[in-house]
Order: C-alpha cells, then structure tokens, then sequence
C-alpha cells in the first residue's frame, strides 16, 4: 500500500526540542518502523513491530563546554485536530530518566545518528482519544534499490524539516527543500559512512530525512510503469553544512579562526539507522579527565 506523498510527508516529520540547563535546543526527527514479515492471507498487509523517532546524536545530546549533555526532557509531537477545526502540535514529553531507557546511539560515536523506541508512546497517545493525525514510517523497504527507484550522483534529493523551527503553524506541516545528490552515491564521502547534497539549509534541519524526489514512473525488469501513488526512496538523515577551516590568526589576545562553506549539507545514509536498531548502544556521559 502506497502513501499520497502529502500524507506521507505531512505524517513522518516532526519538531523536536531538548531542555537542558543551559537552554533550549531544536531540531527535526522523523519516524522508522521495522516491520513483520508477510501475512500469507494478505501478502500487502504487515505488522509494525517496532517505532523508532530518529534523529542527529547532536540533536539529542547538545553540546556546551565541548562536552555532550543529555537533556533533561525531550520533547517531539504528533498532530491532531482542535475543536476549531485547525490541526494543532500534541507533545510527547520524555524525562531524562525515560529518555535513557528508550535512547540508542550508534556505535561509532562520530556518526551523528540517534533513536528512540516510541511506538508505544505512539499508541498510548492514540488510543487516550483525540483525533490524531496518521504518522507514518519509512522502512527498509523503502531503501535505495528495494522498490525499484535506484539512485546515482545528480540525482534529485528533497529535504522535509523545520530550518530554524519554521513551518506552516497553521497546517502544522513542514518545510520541504530540494537539491541534488553531490557527491558519488554510495561511496563514503572523506572515509565517513555519509554522502553530500547540493542544497542550502539552516539550523534546525538537523535530522532531518532525506529522500528522492517522489515520483510515480518507475522501472522493474527494464520496463517504465505507472505507480498507483507516488514513492520515493529514503536516503538518509541530513546533520548539517561541512565546512573548510583555515589556518587559525594571532591578534594580540584574540585567535580568529575563519571557516568557509559550500551550501552543501552531509547525509548519514539510511542503513545507519538499521545498524542502529541492531547495535546500537546506550548513553554513557564521559567525565573528563583530570589534567
């Protein structure tokens, strides 16, 4: 079963916000979901087996003082319909304690990619009454190659967030930029497990997801067909701009250190959050040790 991309895109994003003591933080999440396997009466038909909210490791855990921090609370929505009429924001608030519980970390602490198991949060929330927004989920399924949309370098790449927490509060419904894949796609870009896009955006995108630019032509055996709704492929999660740093200047008691951009921004491909699911481990804070 297809999703209208409207729908789709409306239902997977949301705004997310940590509370930590020295402030508040924003950024986006979006949801995956890994499913059961086929029902033999309904081969279309499977069941969601588990939720995860994603994220960049930096959007859960900012940084102060050059050390991470683990927020007190954190904070992502679902929408539902007021009695106005006008779809509104319903928060989801986790303390830190229940926060630890449900965080994973990929492995290598450099890929900036972070989860949350939240389909019973997702559950509870509905079934309390209201009249709650589908959300839905990107899969495995819809990786690169899985459903007959391949990809390569310069092809269409389309971004669905809130860039500096800004969106259509009226509709509730995210901001959705486009660009091209930059970089060659599947090689990791400088050794890291990430690709670049061509494509200019701003704080508060991070976490972002990055897909294809949905369409409903796509080829299976070397033939084109006609999808009943457009589809796209999930590409990966967007963690910010790379940036060229120069060499440090000396002014009296001032260090100035230029940096410079290339309206680029990295991708964490999509398979790191499966890795994730899998391997993925729990926040440990690190004490800084003694000089």
């Amino acid at each position: 079963m297809y999703l209208k991309t409207d729908d789709a895109l409306h239902g997977i994003s949301t705004l997310l916000t940590t509370n930590t003591p020295f402030g508040q933080g924003q950024g986006t999440g979006f949801f995956y979901q890994e499913l059961g396997a086929a029902d033999t009466n309904d081969p279309q038909w499977r069941s969601i087996d588990r939720v995860w909210l994603v994220t960049n490791r930096h959007v859960m855990l900012p940084r102060f003082g050059g050390q991470e921090h683990l927020p007190d609370s954190f904070t992502f929505h679902l929408r539902r319909l007021a009695a106005n009429g006008r779809i509104e924001w319903d928060p989801v608030v986790l303390d830190q304690r229940e926060l630890l519980s449900r965080l994973k970390l990929h492995p290598d602490s450099t890929v900036d990619v972070a989860i949350i198991e939240v389909l019973d949060l997702l559950k509870d929330r509905i079934n309390s009454g209201g009249d709650y927004l589908q959300w839905y989920g990107v899969s495995e399924d819809q990786f690169p190659g899985k459903n007959n949309i391949s990809v390569e370098v310069a092809d269409d790449a389309t971004v669905v967030g809130y860039p500096r927490g800004y969106y259509d509060v009226y509709n509730v419904f995210p901001i959705v930029k486009s660009g091209v894949v930059a970089s060659r796609w599947g090689a990791f870009f400088n050794g890291q497990p990430y690709f670049l896009i061509d494509a200019k955006l701003f704080p508060g995108s991070s976490g972002s997801i990055v897909i294809t630019k949905p369409r409903d032509l796509v080829v299976a055996g070397g033939q084109v067909m006609y999808a009943e709704e457009k589809q796209f492929a999930f590409l990966g999660i967007f963690s910010g701009e790379p940036f060229q740093q120069h060499t440090p200047i000396e002014l009296d008691d001032v260090t100035i250190i230029r940096k410079q951009g290339f309206n680029l921004g990295i991708v964490w491909y999509g398979e790191l959050v499966k890795a994730t699911t899998t391997d993925g481990v729990p926040y440990v804070k690190v004490t800084p040790s003694a000089s």
